[in-house]
């Protein structure tokens, strides 16, 4: 008799995940990256990347990268809302990791760069503060709760409000924008309040085919978008509908990966195919519709595989290295940079902007979150403490005073 053969058991997305041992980290810093890369056409007046030419502009590997992001983050978030974390816990942890670091960029972009720009332009650096209506003040201001952006309300109401500070950058190939990143943000603040929704009334961990029913309405309104635009813009007038479809459907792509991470297999025979098959959409315009399940299929796998365990344990520069970004791009281009070339302008790019990076997490991002486990309960009482006045001793003529005071 012949010894029997056991037939390899199938590897799911639940068992190759290791919080502790995985690419998150390399492939959000690869995506950022991508998202400088792609700029650099653009911005530094080259044309358009390789995506954006081969597609006639209906994809670039800017925005493919920013897909990418939703869906990586889609998996972690819900793998932290459905980890029983409270949820205003969960939420108290979303805002350390966005608004911080987006608080202090919104200064740097209205103190340090805007006052470069206006010398470089007009050769006066504090005039532009007193700009009506479009000053850095005003910028910062309007920016700082997330709520415009890009000009548009995440509200659905139209913002009069532009994103140009007191006219600046006219001159350059991309003209006006001081920081044309920072329009996904409140769609990915919107997906944290979404996927906290959803863990307050039970959805992710008793009901997660609801979950399955918010892709399927994604999906559905994204295939209407991409193959009858026209028809789509006439239906929802709303440009928030149409920039927050793209985003939501890959945000829900991972937040399924994750929570039916026990079914899927993780395969490299998969991976293989999924790259096949996003190749072969291309040339036939398929692209957009492919992307949200192959290319995020191909991503998880490779942030389950890559050998890039850990790679962001002395610091996380993804976040930074994507909202200062596009500032220094458009500085490095008001300066002539790119006229040196698209080598020397991207490579510039990165330089500057990893600096930013690093300060951004090293002197905000990273002791923002050292207060994830903050209590309310004992920032309260340590502000107490430190309200009440040190009592004083007086002995005879002596007055002691306690050496904390």
């Amino acid at each position: 008799m012949h010894p029997a053969t056991s037939t390899p058991r199938r590897i799911t997305f639940g068992e190759a995940f290791d919080p502790k041992n995985n690419a998150f980290g390399f492939l959000r810093l690869v995506l950022a990256i991508s998202v400088v890369f792609s700029h650099s056409f653009t911005l530094g007046g080259f044309g358009i990347d390789a995506l954006e030419a081969f597609t006639k502009g209906r994809h670039t590997i800017g925005l493919v990268a920013v897909g990418m992001f939703f869906v990586l983050s889609g998996f972690l978030i819900t793998r932290s809302a459905a980890g029983g974390t409270s949820v205003p816990r969960f939420l108290w942890h979303r805002f350390l990791r966005i608004f911080p670091g987006y608080w202090a960029c919104l200064i740097v972009c209205g103190c340090v760069f805007a006052p470069y720009f206006a010398y470089v332009e007009h050769g006066t650096l504090l005039r532009v503060f007193a700009a009506p209506r479009t000053s850095p003040q005003a910028y910062m201001l309007h920016n700082a709760g997330l709520l415009h952006l890009n000009g548009f309300s995440i509200l659905g109401v139209l913002n009069v409000f532009p994103q140009s500070i007191a006219g600046l950058l006219s001159r350059n190939p991309y003209p006006f924008q001081i920081n044309g990143s920072l329009w996904t943000l409140p769609f990915e603040f919107g997906c944290y309040l979404a996927v906290a929704a959803l863990a307050l009334f039970g959805v992710i961990r008793r009901a997660r085919f609801l979950v399955v029913g918010l892709f399927v309405a994604l999906w559905s309104l994204h295939t209407y978008s991409y193959l009858w635009p026209e028809s789509f813009s006439h239906t929802f007038h709303s440009g928030i509908i149409a920039m927050f479809i793209p985003l939501g459907l890959f945000f829900s792509v991972g937040s399924l990966c994750f929570l039916y991470r026990e079914k899927i297999p993780s395969s490299s025979w998969a991976f293989v195919a999924c790259i096949a098959v996003l190749v072969a959409s291309l040339p036939v315009r398929l692209f957009g519709l492919a992307a949200p399940i192959f290319m995020s299929y191909a991503f998880l796998w490779l942030a389950f595989n890559l050998p890039f365990a850990r790679f962001d344990v002395k610091g996380d520069y993804s976040y930074g290295t994507y909202i200062y970004a596009f500032p220094v791009q458009q500085a490095l281009a008001l300066s002539g940079v790119q006229e040196d070339g698209w080598t020397a302008y991207f490579v510039w790019s990165l330089v500057v902007t990893g600096a930013l990076a690093f300060l951004s997490y090293q002197l905000v991002e990273a002791p923002c979150l050292r207060w994830k486990n903050l209590k309310l309960r004992d920032l309260l009482r340590s502000l107490l403490a430190r309200s009440r006045p040190s009592p004083i001793v007086e002995t005879a003529a002596v007055v002691s005073v306690p050496a904390n005071f």
